[in-house]
């Protein structure tokens, strides 16, 4: 039990499942579902968090119909033959001492282009369009939501024979199931339209499926948004109400509630908050949601630190804290917690550079400070020197402290030279600019890593060639810093100004 985050670390039971600890990673996509099935790399990055002392893995979402998917690198659980890839999933988690949920997914009128790349005209419970990815949608028939609702069932059935502790229904973020309770987008006059019943006819089919499907062993719980911050979408309001009547139903064991929605850019930018939002951005809406069901409530986003998710802990806003982007960070960021010891952990900084970045290019996850994520099969071990060299740094920007710490980890006798008395280089000016300031975490969590690596460390001194020709390093790396990409050249103008 650690000292510093003593509830943090105390054990809890979702539904039927007990574990370890309050640290959950939540589902996100990771672009790294090679074949739609669960890749080798894939099963590698999820094993790492929980290695490094997750109490719950959240994988993503698995796609419930083919139609809904868009990507050769997502899961699609529409038959058997992803079952054995999520088998090895789930085996390879379990014996690194974490649970592990599945989640079921289907995009309604958010699905922007098909597997090809075709604009498709995408199902939903009204014709509609979408405002961020630019579609138009048709109405779902009552035959095709049957469909869909057993289409829930069958994924979740997949899961629970896969070895999954718990499912997860996601009716977050503007997806199908968000968009039958939103009034502003149902525009049906049927039994699954128009009244608040109405409109959550489809939730609680799809809920009343998935359980009968799995049975009372597994965990079953729903991912809402608290708010979609949308002008259209599920508000705070709506979303306390729908758990309301959900948890009263007494089928599911606990409730996920990030915000944010895809259906617009407004609502989009919450679902992966940068650092110009306020941090544990959901507890507002799950302390409201916490006062109104009796299931465990999982506050996500934001959430980058042990004290941070200990105070959400301790102020009762939640039951357990999503931190995923802190784990993308920092794999290890539990066990590190759990021995009292925060100083070694590396601290996200919501800068979205490499991790939702990487995904909207169409790339596997990763992370600026620690590109060993989503690479953890190439880049997870570091194997030592045969040879220890005499490696000289020159540069304290990031790219000089990350090569001087990755080298010394590897055993080599490494120096860092800096001109400047402060590390940091461009990072410097970055974490200047208006609400970016947490740019600047970069600096301590990489000179820390030099540190503990055992990297010399000279700031205030220029390197020229004397002092090459006298230290005589067996490897010099050249890290000083980028340049312009495109220059406008001299421009006489109080209106000019480059980056720098």
């Amino acid at each position: 039990m650690s000292a510093l985050y003593p509830r943090l670390f105390e054990p809890v039971a979702v539904g039927p499942v007990a574990l370890r600890n309050r640290i959950v990673s939540s589902g996100h996509a990771t672009r790294l579902a090679d074949g739609q099935v669960a890749s080798e790399r894939f099963r590698a990055y999820h094993r790492a968090r929980a290695a490094g002392g997750a109490g719950l893995i959240i994988t993503e979402a698995s796609f419930v119909t083919r139609e809904t998917s868009y990507s050769h690198s997502q899961l699609v659980n529409v038959d058997d033959s992803i079952v054995p890839s999520l088998t090895q999933l789930t085996n390879e988690i379990h014996e690194e001492g974490a649970a592990v949920f599945g989640q079921l997914l289907h995009l309604g009128l958010e699905q922007s282009h098909s597997i090809d790349g075709l604009r498709v005209a995408a199902g939903g419970p009204s014709a509609g369009r979408a405002e961020r990815y630019h579609s138009a949608g048709r109405a779902l028939s009552i035959a095709e939501i049957e469909g869909i609702v057993k289409a829930f069932g069958d994924g979740a059935e997949r899961l629970a024979r896969s070895g999954f502790d718990g499912v997860e229904i996601a009716a977050s973020h503007g997806y199908l199931v968000a968009q039958f309770l939103s009034p502003d987008i149902n525009q049906r006059t049927d039994g699954y339209g128009g009244s608040f019943e109405h409109r959550l006819r489809f939730l609680r089919e799809a809920i009343a499926e998935v359980r009968t499907r799995i049975g009372p062993a597994l965990a079953l719980g729903v991912r809402i948004s608290g708010d979609e911050m949308t002008t259209d979408g599920v508000d705070a309001a709506l979303a306390l109400r729908v758990c309301e009547a959900i948890g009263s139903d007494g089928l599911v064991d606990y409730f996920n509630v990030p915000v944010g929605s895809s259906r617009e850019v407004a609502g989009a930018v919450h679902i992966v908050s940068p650092m110009s939002t306020p941090m544990s951005i959901s507890t507002p809406m799950t302390r409201r949601i916490k006062a109104v069901v009796t299931q465990p409530v999982i506050a996500v986003g934001r959430i980058n630190q042990p004290a941070q998710a200990e105070q959400v802990l301790a102020d009762g806003d939640a039951d357990l804290c999503g931190m995923t982007r802190a784990m993308i960070c920092d794999p290890a960021m539990a066990n590190k917690a759990a021995a009292d010891a925060p100083e070694e952990i590396r601290g996200c900084i919501a800068c979205n550079q490499a991790c939702i970045d990487r995904f909207h290019r169409g790339h596997g996850i990763s992370c600026i400070q620690h590109p060993e994520t989503g690479r953890e099969l190439t880049y997870g071990v570091r194997v030592k020197a045969r040879t220890p060299r005499n490696v000289m740094v020159v540069g304290g920007g990031p790219g000089g402290m990350k090569a001087a710490a990755v080298a010394a980890e590897r055993g080599h006798r490494v120096t860092l030279y800096e001109q400047d008395r402060q590390l940091g280089g461009q990072v410097l000016l970055a974490e200047q600019l208006p609400r970016r300031s947490e740019f600047g975490g970069i600096v301590p969590n990489l000179e820390r890593e030099m540190q503990r690596a055992g990297v010399t460390i000279q700031t205030g001194t220029a390197v020229d060639r004397a002092l090459i020709e006298a230290t005589q390093p067996d490897v010099l790396i050249l890290a000083t810093g980028a340049t312009v990409l495109h220059s406008i050249g001299e421009v006489a103008s109080a209106h000019t100004a480059d980056a720098w």
